[in-house]
């Protein structure tokens, strides 16, 4: 990329394609110490600082995702302690706008609250399971193996759907 207006044009069209990733990560990482809205803007930030050392070693869907997943696990350790930040000259205008109807909202909010009692791996396991990542895809995401990876989402499964 040689100019900053070509690199804020693909950075943005790159965070409109995966905009959908961005919101569930960030989403399902927000609590009462770390709002949806901080780490969105940490994880949008994490991935303009990054974006130009993407080298295609993998799909840029996975690449999203680890950066996304990284940033909010480093959050939650680090309670945003610092937040990294980047000059408001270097970053593009993002308007990302979700449209949302109450079932669909009812539905995600039920869903936040039993993911939010599991543990921060078997949130990630399980948030990209429902975007439907293949086992092989989730285990090269969380660098661990494809049996684990079917093994962590059955007890995830069996607690998710038991009465507590």
């Amino acid at each position: 990329m040689t100019n900053q207006t070509e690199y804020n044009s693909k950075f943005t069209d790159m965070v409109k394609r995966h905009e959908k990733t961005i919101f569930s990560v960030c989403f399902f990482y927000a609590n009462s110490d770390i709002s949806f809205e901080d780490l969105r803007q940490e994880v949008l930030i994490s991935l303009f600082k990054s974006y130009r050392s993407f080298k295609g070693q993998s799909t840029e869907s996975t690449w999203v995702y680890r950066v996304c997943l990284n940033t909010c696990l480093l959050s939650l350790r680090k309670s945003i302690s610092k937040i990294p930040t980047v000059s408001l000259d270097e970053f593009p205008c993002v308007n990302i706008e979700f449209e949302t109807n109450d079932d669909f909202l009812q539905k995600l909010q039920w869903l936040y609250s039993a993911i939010s009692q599991l543990n921060a791996m078997d949130k990630a396991i399980i948030l990209m399971w429902l975007d439907e990542l293949s086992y092989e895809e989730i285990a090269g995401n969380m660098g661990i193996p494809r049996n684990t990876v079917a093994s962590r989402l059955s007890r995830i499964k069996a607690k998710l759907s038991s009465p507590k």
